[in-house]
């Protein structure tokens, strides 16, 4: 067991409630990621309390806090530019260093991000990678009106689901895992369906494409609308066979968008913290940290949902 680091001037010490298990802490858990500095505990996705405070830190002991887990250098253009998402230096907790799947831990203070006192935990583990979500749907107009594909049911999906709901779209799911398509049909009324059940004319004004999957990624282009838009959301390093004449002459927009910036995560606590927004499907269990084991075979299955870790 490693011992707690003291906490410096500009830090703070969590101690950590909830974490969520996401697809990039299955890939590091495989061996997947390339750039991954092993050995390497896990872990970004957390909900917890500051239990120490340094002399320089805003928050007290005692304040509800969400760990914003990419740390970016401020001095870069793209983090001039407000672009910290993009920064040239950024460093992913549970990648490039360790992460934050531990009862305790100690980060720099301006990444721990204050949450109401009223929001439950169980919906406030879900800010970082809603905050992902947030971030994406701002690349394409979605409101009233607006008809809507998501592509792929995992935790991004789902939450693509909910907050274009949320806006006010007509939504139509597509995975390829009739379990997951259960999951979608209880946020609200939609249209679900396989791949293979996408006609030639079936079309969209905006795909959020978050399966991340090659042939996914190739079927979602056909799916927009002539002057609509795709999300490209879902990651992979395969290469995709896209017709560039299909893309101009219809004048098909193709946005792609990597996690988030302070904004983002401000504008996902506020949506998390209205009680009428529904993400309850979206966490599929939550199991004691000590049975990580279990729960990362579950999360691998492609089964479930959201899996979260109870580090009380």
């Amino acid at each position: 067991m490693q011992p707690v680091p003291e906490v410096k001037e500009n830090e703070v010490k969590i101690r950590v409630r909830y974490g969520g298990i996401c697809g990039s802490d299955l890939r590091v858990y495989k061996g997947q990621i390339i750039y991954a500095q092993y050995p390497l505990r896990p872990g970004h996705e957390v909900v917890g309390t500051v239990i120490e405070a340094g002399v320089n830190a805003t928050q007290k002991v005692g304040t509800k806090v969400a760990v914003f887990p990419n740390t970016y250098c401020g001095e870069c253009e793209f983090c001039i530019g407000g672009k910290t998402n993009i920064c040239k230096y950024k460093k992913p907790l549970g990648v490039s260093t360790d992460g934050v799947f531990a009862q305790e831990v100690v980060i720099d203070a301006k990444y721990a991000v204050p949450i109401p006192d009223g929001m439950p935990d169980k919906r406030a583990v879900l800010v970082e990678p809603f905050a992902v979500t947030v971030h994406a749907l701002k690349k394409a107009e979605i409101g009233k009106g607006i008809s809507v594909a998501v592509v792929g049911c995992g935790t991004e999906g789902l939450l693509a689901v909910a907050l274009s709901l949320n806006m006010g779209a007509e939504v139509t799911v597509i995975d390829v895992n009739p379990v997951k398509l259960d999951i979608a049909r209880s946020f609200g009324p939609m249209q679900t369906m396989q791949p293979q059940e996408v006609g030639k004319d079936t079309m969209f004004d905006v795909v959020i494409e978050a399966a991340g999957v090659k042939t996914a990624i190739e079927q979602a282009v056909q799916m927009v609308k002539p002057g609509g838009s795709m999300i490209a959301l879902g990651i992979t390093s395969e290469a995709v066979n896209w017709v560039p004449i299909h893309v101009v002459r219809n004048e098909i927009s193709i946005f792609g968008t990597i996690i988030y910036t302070q904004q983002d995560f401000e504008d996902a606590i506020r949506y998390l913290n209205d009680p009428t927004f529904n993400v309850d499907p979206v966490i599929s269990k939550i199991v004691p940290f000590t049975d990580f084991q279990s729960a990362f075979d579950d999360a691998l299955s492609g089964n479930y949902a959201k899996i979260v870790l109870d580090f009380k």
